[in-house]
């Protein structure tokens, strides 16, 4: 047995690994980005405080200079500071960074000379128009980050500033290895999932390949061992289905074993009565032997007939097509089609109905049942004997019983009469042990149960109880 699968469609294993391969990178990504703009705020914070820092430093120093060239000043005469000085950031002879170029301040003083300033700093106006405080400003076509401060009672006005590119640059590098790591380890990740994936589902795999490997017809239960929690539902009712079909299967072989057994007696018997007609010289002796053939294909009809309604019937389709019905009415039809077969052995038929018998069925199943029942009674029932039939209804129950004073059956035989074929030990009459199969299956179909029991009459009790229908009052219109 084989199991064919399409390329098209989409592995559990393949789903688990993208899922997790999701979640992952998702995760990571999400972590990556509270990273970097943590890291972001950060690095603003920390440059921020550098520039304030370094504002200040240069406050102190330029006001201690004012102070001297004051000093200097008041003594030899004239103002303070009289030139603007310019400290070059271009000459890289000596020791430098390459970020030099990207730092920039300018001293002003009260009366709004430039007093000091770097090289990459402006002369013809200050970094910033703010006053005091952080500012971002455009210069020379880059955005700069400038720090304003203005010293009391000096007025002498610091500006600091510096370039984003290195903030930006900062931030990019500090991003890359974030991510780098990241997207290399996704491809070692993905190998490791699958291989956990493929571990884990090696118990899947056996249980499929259990499943593979049963045979039609030898469905044994799959094992237990080593399956995952998740799947042990889905096994215990794999198990389940085949013990259903086992026992189906094993109930046809044995049908079909039986059928071919109860055929081959009565052809056997036909055969031979026909070959004793061929072989008579006598007329009455042909005649006997011609009345057993026919008699044998009555009873050979009576046994296929019984076998073609038991292969029909179906517990599950016995509610498929369901009215509402009255049991008496199909129980009076029944009773006048077996009128004839009871008079031949005069036994007499009688209906004791206390109620209508009202329900919902199938009204052909019922009839095939109520046909069997009182087949069987009036077959089994000595001549000159009693069959009788009682409907009582409830709140609970429609029960229907079929009493008969023939020999009845055993106590110890009563569990096995539904049995296919089964005759039991004081069956005298010809028959084919059909006819309770067929009857257990329309009762199952409905609903109801069965009782066997001892009969008022001195036979055998049949009590079929019908649940009574939800809705009775539906019942009435009908």
């Amino acid at each position: 047995m084989t199991l064919s699968t399409r390329s098209g469609n989409l592995s559990i294993r393949r789903r688990l690994l993208a899922t997790l391969l999701s979640v992952v990178a998702f995760s990571w990504l999400i972590t990556a980005l509270v990273v970097y703009f943590d890291s972001r705020h950060e690095i603003e914070e920390l440059f921020d405080a550098h520039l304030a820092q370094s504002a200040r430093a240069l406050l102190a120093m330029s006001e201690h200079e004012l102070a001297e060239q004051q000093i200097y000043q008041s003594m030899v005469g004239g103002d303070g500071f009289t030139e603007s000085i310019e400290i070059p950031y271009a000459d890289t002879s000596g020791p430098g960074h390459e970020y030099e170029d990207k730092l920039a301040f300018q001293v002003w003083t009260s009366d709004k000379h430039l007093a000091l300033h770097s090289g990459n700093a402006p002369t013809h106006q200050p970094l910033s128009d703010k006053e005091a405080g952080f500012s971002n400003q455009l210069i020379d076509g880059g955005l700069w980050r400038v720090f304003s401060l203005t010293g009391e009672p000096s007025g002498i006005r610091i500006l600091v500033g510096q370039s984003l590119e290195i903030r930006n640059e900062l931030i990019g590098a500090i991003s890359n290895r974030l991510l780098t790591p990241v997207l290399l380890s996704l491809p070692v990740l993905a190998l490791l999932i699958w291989y956990g994936i493929t571990h884990a589902m090696r118990p899947l795999l056996r249980l499929a390949e259990n499943v593979r490997n049963l045979e039609p017809g030898q469905l044994k239960p799959l094992p237990l061992q080593d399956i995952p929690d998740e799947s042990r539902p889905l096994v215990e009712s794999l198990n389940l289905l085949f013990g259903q079909l086992q026992h189906a299967f094993d109930n046809e072989r044995r049908f079909t074993a039986d059928a071919a057994h109860e055929l081959r007696t009565p052809l056997a018997a036909l055969k031979v009565q026909a070959q004793v007609a061929l072989a008579a010289s006598e007329e009455a002796v042909r005649q006997r032997a011609l009345r057993h053939i026919i008699q044998g294909v009555d009873r050979a009809t009576h046994l296929v007939e019984q076998l073609l309604t038991l292969a029909r019937l179906d517990p599950a389709d016995a509610l498929q097509e369901t009215a509402p019905l009255k049991l008496g009415d199909i129980c009076r039809e029944t009773l006048a089609e077996q009128a004839n077969a009871a008079q031949q052995k005069r036994i007499e038929l009688s209906l004791e109905a206390n109620c209508d018998g009202q329900m919902t069925g199938n009204e052909a199943a019922l009839y095939i049942m109520l046909r069997n029942l009182i087949d069987n009674a009036i077959r089994y029932t000595p001549a000159e004997g009693s069959v009788c039939i009682k409907i009582d209804c409830d709140q609970e129950a429609t029960r229907l019983t079929i009493s008969d004073s023939g020999p009845g059956i055993p106590v110890e035989e009563r569990s096995k009469v539904m049995e296919r074929f089964y005759r039991g030990s004081t069956a005298q009459a010809p028959g084919s042990g059909l006819g309770m199969s067929i009857v257990q299956r329309i009762i199952e179909g409905h609903n109801a149960t069965i009782g066997l029991g001892e009969s008022v009459l001195g036979g055998l009790a049949i009590r079929i109880d019908f649940p009574t229908p939800a809705d009775p009052a539906n019942l009435n219109e009908t």
